[in-house]
């Protein structure tokens, strides 16, 4: 049975080993990530090595126990855990965007005892660059940090940009259901 769980927020293999190249991880963080802004016609992310670098150190403390701990630094920040060693880039941001479906487009809400903040921090308007990190923990899981700047989820404000109509956002929405990953 494998568990994942995210926050609104073996070695270390970070993005130089184990799921594949740094080049290669990045590229499929990087399209995963824009995959889910391209429907809102928000800019893609680019690729940040410092936020990466920054994401890396994050992880890196996490190796011992895929603790669920934010750094708590300047950035926006999704992290991830799941249990055994499988989980990919995509994986995780899968289970991200996977939360759009409990966000209500038309009053910038999330239904009752549900999470939205990865999803929207994924989406926001303002964030330009991402740098991400996995780490196979010591005790058998993986842990993924990702890293947005500038930071979104400012409260009051949609993650969407000027002229996202709610029912066009709404339509999106149900193509999004489809996002590969294993939830949802």
């Amino acid at each position: 049975m494998t568990f994942s769980v995210t926050a609104s927020a073996a070695g270390l293999h970070s993005l130089t080993a184990g799921k594949g190249t740094y080049k290669s991880m990045a590229r499929e963080f990087l399209r995963h990530h824009n995959e889910a802004r391209v429907s809102f016609s928000e800019p893609p992310l680019v690729w940040d090595r410092s936020l990466a670098r920054y994401a890396r150190r994050h992880a890196g403390r996490r190796k011992l126990d895929c603790g669920m701990v934010h750094s708590m630094g300047p950035y926006g920040e999704n992290i991830f855990w799941g249990t055994g060693w499988e989980w990919t880039a995509s994986d995780a941001v899968a289970t991200w965007v996977n939360e759009h479906r409990f966000y209500n487009v038309t009053d910038n809400t999330c239904a009752p005892g549900e999470t939205c903040g990865h999803y929207t921090q994924v989406v926001w308007k303002d964030s330009l660059r991402v740098g991400c990190a996995r780490v196979e923990c010591l005790n058998g899981g993986v842990f993924v940090s990702c890293n947005y700047d500038p930071p979104g989820n400012w409260v009051g404000e949609s993650p969407f940009g000027v002229g996202v109509v709610a029912v066009a956002a709404t339509a999106v929405q149900a193509r999004l259901v489809s996002v590969p990953g294993r939830l949802g």
